[in-house]
């Protein structure tokens, strides 16, 4: 695999995880805790997952959509 097809894999890798609705996305109100404890921890891991994806794809300037700024999702 050369350099180029690498980073193209690598880009559409961070844009799938940028463009998911993390805990606060899908609330639109405010966060309510999960009942079980360890489904916090699974609300945190992938919060932080799709905002490192985000936060990688911005310092770039490469475009993507928030999930967030789509209607009727």
């Amino acid at each position: 695999m050369i350099n180029e097809e690498k980073l193209t894999l690598l880009l559409g890798v961070l844009k799938t995880y940028a463009e998911q609705k993390h805990c606060y996305d899908r609330e639109e109100d405010s966060y309510e805790y999960p009942q079980q404890k360890w489904d916090v921890f699974d609300d945190g891991a992938d919060y932080g997952e799709i905002l490192f994806a985000r936060t990688l794809l911005e310092q770039i300037g490469e475009k993507f959509e928030y999930p967030c700024m789509k209607e009727n999702d």
